[in-house]
């Protein structure tokens, strides 16, 4: 008798879960309203969604949609409101500037300078197409002469028809300085004439462009000749014609928050260079990297990246790895690290002067080593750079941050310092 009241009264909580969980209010999509849009088309924000008219809402869509809205980089600000109980569903939306007119000048410890303009839309047609012109001016040593000029351009249609499908085109073309170091100390200089193209096909493996795996191929085609002009003449620095097919795999699942970052991110690249595809040499590339971001104490974050690459083949002097710059090891000035192969990481804290500012203070120590039987660098052993600066980001403006760096190579023992846009990673 008690078996069977205990079995009755399962059943009934049973009835009483079921009944409670068809009750349960479903909503539905059944409108979207985007709230802001000046210069954007409309079908920009709706591709972006993880939900469309007609599906049942999730809790989870706001925080997707958000996330994915604030990666295009054109959005200040984003909120995506639950349905109201019309089934409508808000998104609100604030659009930066995706104008950049930006003039840059650049100036090596030989003399040799240079003065460049660059413009940038990362909005154009309102539909986060990306296009860039650029046009550089080689100035001689401490802007004494003119020594040739060089002009870029290429675009980027991240979404073609409203597909997961990507393309890129890109190509510059005239003369610049080619500089030729041995043990980081300057040994030749040549003028540099020659023209590129590339086009490259991406394919998003997750839901949208951006968001998860991505696979890339295409192909590139350049062609480069050398007038010596001074120093010591290098034997493996001569003409040569580069026919190359580009493959790619890509993972990224980072929430750009506008002043900080969190999430990680990993991409790998190779390029073949063969004389059965009309190239003078046979080179074979591959470049990895893979960066992470920790938020901590609000913020605050602790960013990690490591970096690897080798090239085997043909190798010509003009074609090796050159990691001492900007964006590489800091502390070291390009010419300084070159090599065919490479390994270096890098720790760096962002730390925000007060909770949301635009200003970040940052620390950061680099450590690597490259090698490889072509090209030379200014150690054999480990190269540190360790320094800091400052970010300060223009919420408004996209890619808007300002970048101050110092850094100093513990291999060069010299001080580096950098003042420009954009971040190292």
């Amino acid at each position: 008798m008690q078996r069977i009241i205990q079995i009755n009264l399962l059943l009934l909580l049973s009835v009483l879960f079921v009944w409670n969980a068809l009750a349960a209010p479903v909503a539905m999509v059944s409108n979207i309203e985007v709230e802001g849009l000046k210069r954007t088309e409309e079908v920009t924000v709706l591709r972006e969604l993880p939900f469309a008219v007609g599906a049942i809402w999730q809790d989870d869509f706001s925080e997707h949609a958000e996330r994915r809205l604030r990666s295009l980089g054109i959005f200040s600000e984003v909120l995506v409101a639950a349905p109201d109980e019309n089934g409508s569903v808000q998104v609100r939306v604030k659009e930066r500037w995706s104008l950049w007119v930006l003039p840059q000048a650049n100036r090596k410890d030989n003399g040799v300078t240079s003065a460049s303009l660059v413009v940038d839309e990362y909005n154009l047609w309102g539909l986060n197409h990306h296009a860039r012109l650029g046009y550089t001016r080689n100035t001689g040593k401490n802007f004494s002469g003119v020594s040739g000029a060089t002009y870029a351009a290429s675009y980027d249609w991240r979404r073609v028809a409203d597909s997961k499908l990507g393309i890129s085109v890109s190509g510059n073309w005239g003369s610049s300085v080619f500089d030729a170091y041995n043990l980081g100390v300057h040994a030749a200089q040549y003028r540099q004439t020659g023209k590129s193209a590339s086009v490259l096909l991406n394919y998003a493996l997750g839901d949208v462009p951006g968001e998860g795996w991505s696979i890339t191929g295409g192909f590139t085609g350049s062609n480069a000749t050398y007038q010596f002009l001074s120093g010591a003449p290098q034997a493996n620095v001569v003409g040569n014609r580069m026919r190359a097919i580009v493959t790619g795999l890509s993972y990224s699942l980072i929430d750009d928050r506008i002043t900080w970052l969190s999430g990680s991110a990993f991409s790998y690249s190779g390029s073949l260079a063969h004389k059965g595809l009309g190239s003078t040499v046979n080179v074979y590339s591959h470049t990895a990297s893979w960066r992470n971001y920790y938020a901590f104490s609000g913020q605050h974050t602790l960013n990690i990246r490591l970096n690897g690459g080798l090239i085997t083949g043909d190798v010509l002097r003009s074609g090796v790895f050159d990691i001492g710059n900007r964006d590489g090891l800091r502390g070291y000035y390009p010419g300084e690290l070159q090599g065919t192969n490479y390994l270096y990481g890098t720790l760096e804290g962002r730390f925000p002067i007060r909770q949301s500012s635009n200003f970040q203070v940052v620390a950061f120590t680099d450590i690597g080593k490259i090698g490889g039987r072509v090209g030379s660098s200014v150690t054999r052993g480990l190269a540190i750079g360790s320094g800091g600066g400052f970010r300060w980001t223009m919420r408004w403006l996209v890619k808007g941050t300002l970048r101050g760096d110092v850094a100093y190579g513990f291999a060069s023992k010299r001080w580096r310092f950098y003042l420009g846009s954009g971040q190292a990673f």
